[in-house]
């Protein structure tokens, strides 16, 4: 029979082991996501919420002494320009997803690899 502090040892060791395997789980299924949203299906990646640049671009109201061509392409050019940024910011987040992840692998597994082999060392240490 466990005595009390025994049991809340054993309550948070379990517990800890707990956590720190989802820890693990879930950010490498995260990095799995992640890599095959990257190479094997780019095109997730594609922000299709976003506008995209019209190929015909209606007549917009141009301001006093600029052209209806002049201000088409300024127009163009400037979806080009968000496009860009667009995928700029998309590569930034994957990379800080990425980060995330492999800190919380190379947290997780050597703490629950310690609770764990302490959990079996008592285990057996009963046991004997």
């Amino acid at each position: 029979m466990l005595n009390k502090s025994s049991l809340i040892k054993t309550i948070y060791f379990y517990l800890v082991s707990l956590i720190a395997l989802l820890m693990v789980v879930f950010s490498t299924a995260d990095l799995i996501n992640l890599g095959l949203k990257t190479w094997v299906f780019p095109k997730t990646n594609q922000n299709y919420y976003g506008m995209p640049c019209p190929s015909q671009v209606y007549p917009m109201p141009v301001e006093k002494g600029v052209t209806q061509a002049t201000a088409t392409v300024d127009y163009v050019k400037q979806c080009e320009v968000d496009r860009k940024n667009q995928e700029e910011m998309a590569i930034i987040q994957n990379q800080r997803d990425a980060i995330r992840d492999i800190s919380m692998i190379v947290v997780g597994i050597p703490l629950f690899l310690y609770h764990w082999i302490t959990i079996r060392k008592d285990k057996e240490t009963e046991k004997a």
